[in-house]
């Protein structure tokens, strides 16, 4: 199929932010010898002087989507502490190598341009969420653990925070209807709590939930899971 002008202009400045990502890791030779392009044109690149041609952007992103590489590059950005909190702060500082890995993940998934709208919780899962809503230039909507305006009608769910706590979690009814073909998206499914209630909360809505995605997932919680919906972590610990 050949492409139009805007759609391989848009493709070629995606490489330049790319480069501009990947260079706050590695060196201009680390880059060269990755990408075997030259270290003074790579800087042009970086630098908005000269924009990459079809040929080079096509030699680019082949070897990004490499899967060792861009598996790799993303699973180093997330850190485990001692005590059990999972951290993908950092890959909210490459969004366009993050979007890569998503996009190739949900190119996978049968039927997934049938999906209405992605579904984020707040508040750690709105980066992750957005960035899967622009991926497939689907609408987003939000849950919230309260509710914006009492002049708004809204589904309810409560979720068991720990013993003894429970919280509700909200979704404006204006947002969301029976023919809706949904994502739940959320950064790290760790007890699997939060994704249960996010299923429950949007089946009162009569609407359907394709998806379950997660970056990273604990696998005894996607053990829980597997029986309410087809569940997709990037990475499984």
């Amino acid at each position: 199929m050949i492409k139009s002008k805007d759609v391989e202009l848009r493709e070629r400045l995606f490489i330049i932010d790319i480069l501009r990502e990947l260079k706050n890791v590695y060196t201009y030779r680390q880059l060269s010898s990755l990408f075997n392009i030259q270290e003074s044109l790579l800087c042009r690149y970086v630098n908005g002087i000269t924009i990459p041609s079809e040929i080079q952007y096509n030699n680019i992103i082949n070897k990004i989507k490499n899967k060792e590489f861009l598996t790799n590059f993303v699973k180093e950005r997330i850190r485990i502490y001692n005590d059990g909190f999972i951290d993908t702060s950092f890959l909210l500082f490459y969004p366009n190598i993050l979007k890569i890995l998503v996009e190739i993940t949900l190119n996978k998934i049968p039927k997934i341009e049938n999906v209405t709208k992605v579904f984020g919780i707040a508040s750690n899962g709105i980066p992750f969420a957005t960035l899967v809503a622009d991926t497939i230039n689907r609408p987003l909507i939000i849950a919230k653990k309260h509710k914006d305006s009492i002049q708004m009608e809204y589904y309810e769910e409560n979720i068991k925070e720990s013993e003894g706590v429970i919280n509700s979690l909200y979704l404006r009814k204006d947002l969301v209807n029976k023919n809706d073909k949904i994502i739940i998206v959320d950064d790290v499914i760790k007890s699997g709590k939060t994704i249960l209630t996010s299923y429950n909360l949007l089946k009162k809505s009569g609407s359907d939930i394709i998806l379950v995605l997660a970056i990273v997932a604990k696998e005894d919680a996607l053990r829980k899971l597997i029986n309410i919906a087809n569940i997709n972590a990037l990475f499984t610990i």
